[in-house]
């Protein structure tokens, strides 16, 4: 048995026993025996795979919307669970928030999944980096919660050293779309000696625009990564972004 599978038993052994103590509830309904029950989980708006590779847009079939053939992408694919509102919303404020780490695991086991029917051939899970600020100011970093389940769940490493934040940057919330790409340009930095010829997942809870995580993987390219796929929780909702309630997996 290899390292990963005794970590990846050790730690569902370990929530296992939390949940035999203190039975979870669902954080939708309420409804007692998981963090999210399987009608609060269908209740979703899932991604579907009939869709933009870059931005999640509705499509005719699985491509690149009008849009995104106009714009430079650092990413090869974008994959996501749901759109973030409802019961999403809520699993990512606690994921965000309140450290939830059985959220976490709950939420790991879906993107598990969703790597596992793709083609992705993957050498390195990455979290997409806070500031050592905001880090400091919350304590942990929300996608490197998601991220180390998810590598133990996939048998494949984690590193949270070879890609930091080497630029403090305003929040993102209430910029356009040309003010977020201008406000996390040049924001990261990745280690070739880490990153060089890899192909690196990047994880993160919520894909909005795109601009962090583009801005995360150009780091990762410019330092020699082969490919870079991203995988977030959730995928805010727009006017450029159109899914519906036709799940491309049932988890």
């Amino acid at each position: 048995m290899d390292k990963f599978a005794l970590q990846a038993g050790a730690y569902r052994f370990f929530w296992n026993s939390i949940d035999w103590l203190f039975p979870p509830e669902c954080i939708g309904c309420g409804k007692e025996g998981l963090l999210i029950c399987s009608d609060c989980w269908h209740g979703m708006v899932r991604a579907n795979l009939d869709s933009c590779i870059y931005c999640g847009a509705k499509l005719p079939q699985r491509g690149v919307c009008g849009r995104c053939e106009h714009l430079q992408h650092a990413i090869h694919e974008l994959r996501y669970l749901a759109a973030y509102q409802g019961v999403m919303r809520t699993a990512i404020h606690r994921l965000k928030y309140e450290r939830d780490l059985g959220i976490a695991l709950e939420l790991a086991d879906m993107l598990a999944q969703i790597v596992q029917a793709t083609n992705w051939q993957i050498d390195l899970i990455m979290p997409v980096p806070l500031s050592e600020k905001r880090k400091a100011q919350r304590g942990y970093n929300q996608a490197a919660l998601l991220a180390y389940p998810l590598s133990l769940q996939l048998h494949l490493p984690e590193n949270t050293k070879g890609l930091v934040r080497v630029h403090e940057t305003r929040s993102q919330v209430n910029l356009n779309f040309q003010e977020r790409q201008e406000n996390v340009q040049g924001a990261f930095c990745a280690d070739p000696a880490i990153v060089k010829d890899k192909t690196i997942l990047l994880v993160d809870d919520v894909f909005t625009t795109g601009a962090t995580i583009n801005a995360a993987a150009a780091a990762l390219r410019e330092a020699g990564s082969k490919r870079v796929y991203a995988l977030t929780v959730a995928k805010a909702l727009g006017r450029q972004v159109a899914i519906e309630n036709a799940p491309a997996i049932d988890v």
